[in-house]
């Protein structure tokens, strides 16, 4: 029994270092440590918000700095009236470049100057995407990105973090979160501090003639300073599963993020786990297991998705469709749609377009939301033009329940 015992402690050591190994830089392994939390169910909330509706203004108003391209806006709310706005910007053909912070003291109605606060400037690397900002317990602001290597491989592709300690006013040096080719990152903290970090990734599968996608998680119990390597969250065979933008659901009822899946006819699809599994299930969510649901059933494929809960509950959601009109191939020609589910993300209604009607030839992607107060929502979106730049434009919709 005690040879037995040496020998599976061994084996359990080797199979760590190389996982570690792997997630430091080489292809990783898509397979992660066995888990025993048994698995449970999200509240059941059978409602349907048929009463809430947003009205939109019908005026909006440009929040990006005066760049070619401008895109991927993402907002963090302060407390008050204080609005950080971050997105990656960049010249023609090259938006994945440079990152800026613009921020506002009163609501949105004005912005200060755009700061590049990550910029390209590393020959060991393309450029800078996909910014997200999360205010941490302890008061710190949590900064996210892309780093996209120079090559473009497992081993020079990374997800980093930022921090700044003084409410943005600098930013700490650069720490690796996780590498492998990979974007799109996005945390949460959970109320025991515990920084949980979302991001699509191909690394398993990179390079080979058919890469796939799946959600990993990377977690931090040191407000960002370290990271444990990551593990697979959500993944469906040839879905491409991608854009996890997780958020804690009120009283107690979880973990839920959204994701587009890109061969799916429909989507987002919602995933979700409980406050005291935090995804430590022995099978990620499925909908055999309850854990993973489509998140509309409208005749919709919803691109890039983005929630946001009111205080009284109800989710709003954000996803880029081409919203009826015929946009081709070129997906950034994709609009805005906004649409309202109960407590747990289901039963989605009431859908509306912050930019309606837009001509085919105009789009508004990489859409984010931030709720103002509980009757007052702010609508951010990516708005591209028929000669190709883009800018990022802000509205405001007003909740009636």
């Amino acid at each position: 029994m005690k040879n037995i015992s040496k020998v599976l402690m061994v084996c359990f050591v080797l199979a760590t270092f190389t996982q570690c190994k792997k997630s430091g830089g080489n292809t990783p392994t898509p397979v992660d440590p066995v888990t025993t939390h048994a698995d449970d169910f999200p509240a059941v909330d059978n409602s349907t918000p048929t009463n809430v509706n947003i009205a939109w203004d019908n005026t909006d108003k440009k929040v990006s700095h005066t760049v070619y391209f401008a895109e991927y806006p993402r907002v963090l709310k302060l407390g008050g009236d204080s609005l950080y706005l971050v997105y990656h910007c960049g010249t023609a053909g090259n938006e994945w470049d440079n990152i800026a912070i613009r921020k506002s003291y009163d609501g949105g109605a004005n912005w200060t100057a755009a700061e590049i606060i990550v910029a390209d400037n590393n020959a060991n690397y393309y450029g800078f995407a996909n910014p997200q900002l999360t205010l941490l317990q302890n008061g710190w602001i949590l900064l996210a990105y892309t780093g996209k290597g120079n090559p473009d491989d497992n081993l020079h592709d990374n997800i980093q973090v930022r921090i700044s300690k003084d409410r943005g006013q600098t930013w700490g040096t650069p720490v690796i979160a996780a590498t492998g080719r990979s974007w799109e990152p996005a945390t949460v903290q959970l109320p025991n501090g515990e920084i949980e970090m979302m991001f699509s990734s191909e690394a398993a599968w990179w390079p080979s003639s058919d890469v796939q996608q799946e959600i990993r998680m990377a977690t931090s119990t040191s407000n960002g300073e370290s990271w444990a390597a990551s593990k697979r969250v959500a993944y469906t065979t040839g879905k491409r599963d991608g854009m996890a933008t997780p958020i804690l659901l009120k009283d107690g009822k979880g973990i839920l993020f959204p994701i587009e899946s890109v061969n799916n006819s429909q989507a987002p699809w919602m995933v979700w786990s409980s406050l005291e599994a935090k995804w430590d299930y022995a099978s990620t969510a499925s909908t055999s297991n309850a854990r993973r649901w489509l998140g509309t059933t409208q005749n919709i494929w919803g691109g890039a998705p983005f929630l946001v809960q009111t205080t009284s509950g109800e989710i709003i959601l954000a996803v880029q469709d081409a919203g009826g009109r015929t946009v081709g191939s070129d997906w950034k020609k994709n609009t805005m749609l906004v649409m309202i589910g109960n407590s747990i993300a289901k039963n989605f209604t009431n859908v509306t377009q912050p930019w309606p009607a837009l001509p085919a030839n105009e789009g508004a992607y990489y859409t984010t939301l931030s709720m103002k107060d509980n009757n007052t929502i702010l609508a951010f979106a990516t708005r591209n033009f028929s000669d190709g730049h883009s800018e990022i434009y802000m509205k405001t919709g007003h909740i009636t329940r």
